[in-house]
């Protein structure tokens, strides 16, 4: 008979369920982006864009496309690096005069 805890370990190896962070920021953020996605798979639907993303984008040759593509991967990274940059000096005003700031010293880490 298999356990959960042998099934987690199998399934993710040394990561387990005692690793998803606790922390209010990033459960907010992971709604945040699941809602968006949502919102954008059902927009996505409610119009019919699929077959044209298809047909027209995503296999698309045409060198404008292509670095049309690119600039916008390129913003979604800047936006996602921006948010990371602004997490961590959040992190260093939060850690100032003996405060441990949102993300504390006893986080769990995957290297158990």
């Amino acid at each position: 008979m298999v356990t959960p805890s042998n099934e987690t370990t199998f399934l993710l190896g040394r990561l387990n369920w005692d690793a998803i962070p606790k922390e209010p920021i990033v459960w907010a953020t992971f709604v945040a982006v699941a809602l968006g996605g949502v919102a954008l798979l059902a927009v996505l639907t409610k119009y019919r864009l699929w077959g044209y993303l298809w047909k027209e984008w995503f296999t698309s040759v045409d060198h404008k496309k292509i670095g049309i593509m690119y600039i916008i991967l390129a913003l979604v990274m800047f936006v996602r690096g921006f948010a990371d940059a602004i997490m961590m000096r959040l992190q260093q005003v939060w850690a100032f005069g003996g405060s441990e700031g949102y993300l504390n010293a006893h986080h769990p880490t995957f290297s158990k």
